[in-house]
C-alpha cells in the first residue's frame, strides 16, 4: 500500500505532459527528473511522519506496532535516498550550464526559496548520520527524531513555492494531501501529545529487583485501568525524584561512545516495555533489565512514583492461535510469555511448550512461578535451555520433541539472530511460515543506545549488516550520481 502511495507522483507526472517534452534536452531531462524524485520523496517523508505518530489505527493495518516500525524505518531510508537522488539530479541540470551556477544553488544567493531546500536537506543528512554512527542517549535520540517534521516543514515550504509540481495541477493537490497528512500527525505526536494523546495515570506500589539488573515493577491504576491482551506492551514514563538524582542533566563521554542529554529525566519521555502481568490482574507490571542509563537508574525508582502509561501496542499474543503452541524465550525475551502464561485458565483448551533460553542457568527468572503454572494445569511444560550446558535452542530439537510440529503455532521473542535462525530452521523443518510468530525489539533506530530499546531488551549492533548495506546504498548512489553529472558537465562544456 505504501509502495502504491509513493509511485501516485509517478503516474500523475507522467500523464502531466507528453514524454517527448520531458527528455528533450539534457537540462530538462535531469530537472525533470529531479522535479519526480522530490515528488515521490517527500510523499515517502509525508507518510514517514505518519507511521512515527503511534497511531493506533495505523498500527493495526500493519498487524502492531514493532511491524509498523520496520516499515517506518525502510520508509524514511527511502524518502533520504529519493531526495538525494533530487539533489544530485538539480546540481546536475544546472551544471550543464555551467558549474559555477550548479554551485550557486547550494548558497543564500539563489533566494529563500532554494535555500530552504538545501538547508532542510543539510539537516535530514545530519540528522541520519547521527542515528548511524553516534551512540545517542534516549532523549537525543528522540529530539533527533522529532527534527524530522520541521525538516519536513523546511521541505514543503521548498516544494511547494519553486516549480517542482509545475503543469500539474492533480500532482501539486497530491502533494499537498500527503505534506498536510504528515504535518498533522507531527503536531499530534511532537507538539501536542501530552495534550492529545491518550495516556493514563498509575502509582509505582513495588520495586523488586530480582538479581543485579533485572527490576520488576508494579503499578496500580489511579482511574481507569489499561486493556490489554497478553503479550502487548506499551509506553510508560515515570515522575521520580529517586531517578533524576541517578541521572545526570549532561552526558558527553567518548570513552562510553555516548551522547546524552538529560538521559531520562526528561518528564515527558516514554520508554516501551512488555507487560508481564496477567490483563485480569489488578495491578500493571513490567520487567526491566539494566541496559543503558535509564533502564539502570529504573533500578532505583521509588514506591510511590507517578506513572504514565501509553498503549497497549503490538500483536503478539497467543490468543487467536491453534491449540497446540511452541514458545521460545531468549532471555529477557521471556517478558511478554509471562502475561501469556499468567493468563491461562484452567478450562483453556492449549497445549503449550515452552523453552525458556537463557545463558547461565540461575538467569532463568520468574521459573518457581511457571513451574507452578506447570503443576497445576494440564498441557503447559517448561524447559530451561541454559546456553552455557546445552547450546543454543535448534529448530532440529523442536521437530524432535514435537511429532506434530507442523500443526503447532510457534511463538518466539528474543534477540534477532535467535529469531532468524530459528525461522529459517524451523522451515527447514517443515513448518509453515504463517505459523511461525515473532516478536522482535529491535524497532528502536540502530545507532540509539541500548536503553532505547523495546521493553529494555537490547538492539543489534550499531556495526550490524543493515547498517552496512544502507551505507553502502547511499555512498553508491552519491558516486554514480556525481560521476554521472560530472560527464553531463563536461559533456555540456564540450558541446557548447
Amino acid at each position: 500500500m505504501l509502495v502504491a502511495l509513493c509511485l501516485v507522483p509517478v503516474a500523475l507526472w507522467t500523464a502531466a505532459e507528453p514524454l517527448g517534452d520531458r527528455f528533450a534536452g539534457s537540462y530538462v531531462t535531469l530537472n525533470g527528473l529531479a522535479v519526480l524524485l522530490a515528488a515521490t520523496g517527500m510523499t515517502a517523508f509525508g507518510l514517514n511522519l505518519v507511521l512515527g505518530a503511534r497511531l493506533r489505527v495505523v498500527a493495526r493495518l500493519f498487524g502492531g506496532l514493532d511491524r509498523m516500525y520496520a516499515v517506518h524505518r525502510r520508509t524514511g531510508e527511502t524518502a533520504f535516498v529519493l531526495l538525494l537522488g533530487h539533489v544530485v539530479l538539480v546540481l546536475a541540470s544546472r551544471a550543464t550550464m555551467s558549474s559555477d551556477s550548479a554551485v550557486e544553488l547550494l548558497g543564500p544567493g539563489a533566494g529563500w526559496t532554494v535555500f530552504a531546500g538545501v538547508i532542510a536537506f543539510a539537516a535530514m543528512s545530519v540528522s541520519i548520520l547521527l542515528t548511524l554512527f553516534v551512540r545517542l542517549g534516549q532523549e537525543v535520540f528522540v529530539l533527533v527524531q522529532r527534527s524530522f517534521g520541521i525538516v519536513f516543514l523546511l521541505g514543503s515550504y521548498h516544494a511547494f513555492t519553486t516549480d517542482s509540481a509545475a503543469g500539474s495541477g492533480a500532482l501539486t493537490a497530491y502533494l499537498a494531501t500527503a505534506a498536510t497528512a504528515g504535518l498533522v500527525a507531527f503536531v499530534y505526536r511532537s507538539v501536542f501529545g501530552r495534550r492529545l494523546v491518550r495516556r493514563r495515570p498509575y502509582r509505582v506500589v513495588r520495586v523488586s529487583r530480582l538479581d543485579d539488573s533485572v527490576t520488576e515493577i508494579v503499578m496500580e491504576p489511579l482511574g481507569k485501568p489499561l486493556v490489554y491482551e497478553p503479550g502487548q506492551f506499551l509506553f510508560v514514563g515515570f515522575r521520580s525524584l529517586a531517578l533524576r538524582d541517578q541521572l545526570n542533566p549532561f552526558e558527553l563521554s567518548v570513552e562510553r561512545q555516548v551522547l546524552s542529554v538529560r538521559p531520562g529525566e526528561s518528564v515527558h519521555q516514554f520508554h516501551p516495555f512488555s507487560i508481564t502481568s496477567a490483563p485480569d490482574e489488578p495491578m500493571l507490571r513490567i520487567t526491566v533489565k539494566a541496559l543503558g542509563d535509564y533502564t539502570r537508574a529504573l533500578r532505583q525508582l521509588e514506591a510511590g512514583a507517578d506513572a504514565v502509561v501509553e498503549g497497549p501496542y503490538g500483536s503478539f499474543t497467543h490468543r487467536g492461535l491453534g491449540s497446540r503452541q511452541v514458545w521460545a524465550a531468549g532471555g529477557i525475551g521471556v517478558t511478554p510469555f509471562l502475561s501469556m502464561a499468567r493468563s491461562l485458565r484452567e478450562d483453556d483448551d492449549l497445549a503449550v511448550d515452552f523453552y525458556y533460553c537463557v545463558e547461565h542457568g540461575d538467569e532463568a527468572h520468574f521459573l518457581d512461578e511457571l513451574r507452578a503454572i506447570e503443576a497445576r494445569r494440564d498441557g503447559f511444560t517448561v524447559t530451561v535451555v541454559p546456553r552455557d550446558r546445552e547450546g543454543f535452542l535448534t529448530g532440529a530439537r523442536l521437530a524432535r520433541g514435537h511429532g506434530a510440529l507442523g500443526s503447532s503455532d510457534v511463538l518466539v521473542c528474543g534477540p534477532p539472530g535467535m529469531i532468524e535462525s530459528l525461522r529459517s530452521q524451523l522451515a527447514t523443518e517443515g513448518l509453515p511460515p504463517e505459523q511461525f510468530h515473532a516478536e522482535e525489539f529491535s524497532f528502536a533506530k540502530i545507532g540509539a543506545s541500548a536503553q532505547s530499546a523495546p521493553r529494555a531488551r537490547p538492539t543489534a549492533d550499531t556495526g550490524s549488516s543493515t547498517d552496512t548495506k544502507l551505507i553502502a546504498v547511499l555512498g553508491g548512489l552519491v558516486a554514480a550520481a556525481l560521476v554521472f553529472a560530472l560527464g553531463v558537465a563536461v559533456g555540456g562544456s564540450i558541446g557548447s
